[in-house]
């Protein structure tokens, strides 16, 4: 059943393509309205990032435009819609986040279909289809009598901050670079090793790697910030067994140099986005540069209970961990999704801006990212779950954690709701 499921799925046709069109269309309906209904408010990141950013952009001196801000693919986009394609500036920035939208949709479909492929899961696009939908616009449970924090996004955090066109941006540059790393360990491991998600050589793997990094760092540095310290951890970690192994210098020479190698480009350009940033004020100024915060200070700005907080965001990765935390750990990716999301959560709680801006939360954003890895780790591991759940308890876990994906998916249709007014929601 399993390998007809697989054949089907390898044919492309009508019936194949409409599923995931059809969600894409759906998504496109929900950015687009986003981004309108988010514009006119003054104190919105659409707002600030479309009438401050893009104005200087089209100033006198572009330079002026590039200190207000050093990651501007998202702006770069809006700029080629609205000066050379004559279209409104507001249905620019509409566009332009829809295709970011949709990149990480189709990234993520892509992403499902090749874990399908690779453990012969049997899924079919449909249900392929549904998955990376739920993955792109999901957000945390929001219970507003716990007092988690001051709105359905702040204190609780989201995977999918909808409201912020330039960590969107870079969402779909986290997914790839999540799939080359995991095939890139899987080359250095065993040269005979067949990857997952890309058919390509262990070079052509690197190359991508590096370039999809360079436009992550773009996009918006933040993911860089995680994913490169958590991938150096993680393989420091292997350096030291291999030195205990008395195989230092040849993973040394065969894995950490050249992965380094790969990062840096996009180490470079953070610093250079970084020196502008901090030394001219970056996007609203009024900054003192990146300072050590108390434990958890600002992220304690915007919840009552943290630990509550983590739960209601990641209750579905936490379940996966808990449930079958032996076979997880043991996988490249599961570990890529652990440190993640510890990077990303150290971030959050000890750094921040000096001055006004401490409580703008930038050092959060990481984090975010962290999350999204974990997410998407815990999601792939879980199917493979479903396949050998055979005993009652297994097939109990695997019960729950589909009902706590469609509660997460639930709350993702809530918060779209609220922002387009929709007043037919019970909420």
């Amino acid at each position: 059943m399993g390998s007809t499921i697989s054949e089907q799925n390898n044919k492309v046709s009508p019936s194949r393509i409409l599923p995931v069109l059809g969600f894409a269309l759906i998504l496109c309906y929900v950015m687009y309205g986003v981004v309108m209904h988010e514009l006119p408010n003054d104190m919105s990141d659409y707002n600030g990032h479309v009438y401050v950013y893009i104005t200087t952009f089209t100033g006198v001196s572009p330079i002026e435009g590039w200190k207000m801000a050093p990651y501007f693919l998202w702006h770069v986009f809006v700029l080629i819609f609205y000066k050379l394609c004559r279209i409104p500036l507001d249905v620019s920035a509409g566009i332009t986040s829809c295709l970011f939208l949709l990149a990480s949709y189709f990234i993520t479909v892509f992403m499902i279909e090749r874990w399908n492929d690779h453990y012969e899961h049997g899924l079919y696009i449909t249900c392929s289809s549904f998955i990376a939908f739920t993955l792109t616009i999901l957000q945390p449970v929001w219970i507003d009598y716990l007092d988690l924090g001051s709105s359905r996004l702040l204190g609780s955090f989201s995977i999918n901050p909808l409201f912020n066109p330039t960590h969107m941006a870079a969402r779909p540059f986290a997914l790839l670079s999540f799939m080359l790393i995991i095939d890139l360990w899987k080359y250095q491991e065993s040269d005979k090793t067949e990857p997952v998600f890309f058919r390509m050589s262990e070079k052509k793997i690197r190359i991508l790697l590096a370039l999809i990094l360079v436009l992550s760092a773009l996009a918006k540095p933040v993911f860089a910030e995680m994913f490169i310290p958590a991938v150096g951890l993680i393989m420091l970690a292997k350096q030291f067994g291999a030195v205990r192994e008395k195989k230092g210098m040849q993973y040394f020479k065969r894995a950490l140099l050249p992965t380094f190698l790969v990062a840096l480009p996009c180490l470079l350009i953070i610093l250079v986005e970084f020196f502008a940033y901090f030394l001219f004020g970056g996007s609203y100024g009024g900054g003192e540069g990146m300072i050590i915060t108390g434990w958890l200070e600002v992220w304690s700005a915007f919840s009552e209970n943290i630990p509550l907080s983590i739960l209601f965001s990641m209750s579905f990765p936490i379940l996966v961990i808990i449930a079958d935390s032996k076979n997880f750990v043991k996988e490249p990716m599961g570990i890529l999704g652990i440190v993640s999301y510890a990077v990303g959560f150290l971030e959050a709680a000890l750094l921040g801006e000096g001055g006004d801006k401490l409580m703008h939360g930038d050092f959060i954003w990481p984090m975010l990212f962290g999350m999204l890895l974990l997410w998407a780790s815990a999601l792939l591991h879980f199917l493979n779950m479903e396949k050998r759940a055979s005993s009652k308890p297994a097939r109990f876990i695997i019960i729950l954690g589909w009902i706590l994906i469609l509660i997460h998916l639930h709350y993702g249709i809530i918060y779209i709701a609220d922002v387009l007014g929709w007043d037919f929601m019970i909420l």
